[in-house]
């Protein structure tokens, strides 16, 4: 039996190679394997394999990468390899110039990574309990003609969008923690690809439909201020624009990755180009968003306009507060999207303030929204309301 020679076979894919599969049978071999970046298929024990290393960010695609099939038919580590993702050697691919990419996952880096993950899900808990709070008092306390209406029922929209979001972020920071907790991060697999993609998939869908959730708040508060009619209709438009136009960018995102993004569960996908087909579409609704508040500011101080509101001081209230969300909003997506093209990233509070101010959106929507809401607040205090909220839990708590 060979020993420790190179192997050089023709498998360019998973399932490639499978005429060879009658050597392997009478013998000693190791199984074909997936290591979270490429397929290496099934190797006679004693021998080495060597493949061309994958097309992406920060690899050289004309090296190859190693794999050492031992004696006793399992796959053994590599002494000596500066980057040993599950037991392969890519030491050859990784660029010069990228190689921090995996130096960055040491112990300490790894303790820094629990540590912001700890932080995101306690401060996304913090969120969830918020909206849903905010949920249990609009759908248990408001009477239903005031449900009907339009503007709070793009209110309940929002905040469903917003608890998406969140659960979706939780759930990416759980089996983060998990993986750091147990297993090498450079040495597993998070899941399984299918769950994997679709959870990197819809991460961008629902962080997208949530910032156009506030843009279809903020152009009903400009539609407000021009008239003091709240309206009933119009909901549907609302939701073909807010869950239905995410679809598109979505759409090309997902095609582009799959066609020229063959990696397990679309590692170092936030680095592929096509990022910035997301990037702008979110940078289109908050330039939007920000067009609305302008216009209704603009409204307010006209007086073809002020006459017709309702309550001129109640309105410039509800454009600010949103203004001033507006611009957390943009500080966060600003400390998500710019460290991927500068070095700015790379710093430590950089990251912990990216971390916090994404995990804390919801908690930001609940208060902007519902909890310094005047009338919302002013409904609240109401004695029938208190006497309804009363009689609800007498109802529903067994």
């Amino acid at each position: 039996m060979l020993r420790n020679t190179s192997w050089d076979l023709p498998f360019t894919d998973c399932g490639e190679g499978l005429d060879l599969l009658p050597l392997l049978i009478n013998g000693t071999f190791c199984a074909g394997v997936h290591d979270g970046i490429m397929c290496w298929p099934p190797v006679p024990a004693g021998n080495t394999i060597r493949k061309k290393c994958p097309s992406f960010h920060g690899f050289d695609s004309s090296k190859e990468a190693v794999r050492k099939c031992g004696r006793n038919g399992s796959w053994e580590d590599i002494e000596e390899s500066i980057v040993t993702i599950f037991k392969t050697n890519f030491a050859e691919c990784v660029i010069p110039d990228d190689i921090d990419v995996f130096r960055r996952f040491d112990d300490q880096a790894r303790d820094s990574a629990l540590a912001m993950s700890a932080v995101a899900l306690s401060l996304l808990i913090l969120s969830l309990l918020s909206i849903l709070v905010v949920f249990l008092l609009y759908y248990c306390i408001l009477p239903k003609f005031v449900n009907t209406i339009l503007h709070v029922r793009i209110h309940k929209t929002l905040f469903g969008a917003a608890i998406l979001d969140i659960l979706v972020k939780m759930t990416t920071h759980i089996l983060l923690l998990y993986e750091l907790n147990n297993i090498s991060f450079l040495n597993s697999v998070f899941f399984t690809e299918f769950v994997c993609k679709f959870l990197a998939t819809f991460k961008q869908y629902t962080e997208i439909v949530f910032l156009g959730w506030i843009a279809m708040e903020s152009n009903f508060l400009q539609i407000l201020c021009k008239s003091e009619h709240l309206g009933s209709s119009g909901f549907t438009i609302y939701c073909i624009v807010g869950w239905g136009l995410p679809i598109v960018p979505l759409t090309l995102w997902v095609v582009t990755l799959v066609v020229d993004h063959k990696v397990q569960c679309w590692i170092d996908h936030t680095s592929h180009p096509v990022m910035w087909v997301i990037d702008i579409y979110k940078l289109f609704i908050l330039t939007v968003t920000f067009v609305f508040l302008l216009v209704a500011l603009v409204r307010l101080n006209m007086k073809e306009y002020r006459d017709k509101v309702y309550d001129l001081s109640k309105m410039k209230y509800a454009v600010t507060l949103t203004f001033v969300y507006l611009g957390i909003v943009v500080c966060s997506c600003a400390l998500v999207i710019l460290p991927k093209h500068f070095p700015l990233g790379e710093h430590q509070a950089v990251q912990y303030l990216s971390v916090i101010m994404t995990s804390l959106m919801g908690l930001g929507a609940a208060i902007v929204y519902a909890f310094a809401n005047k009338d919302f607040i002013k409904f609240l205090r109401h004695n029938d309301v208190r006497m309804r909220f009363g009689k609800y839990l007498a109802l529903n708590v067994p």
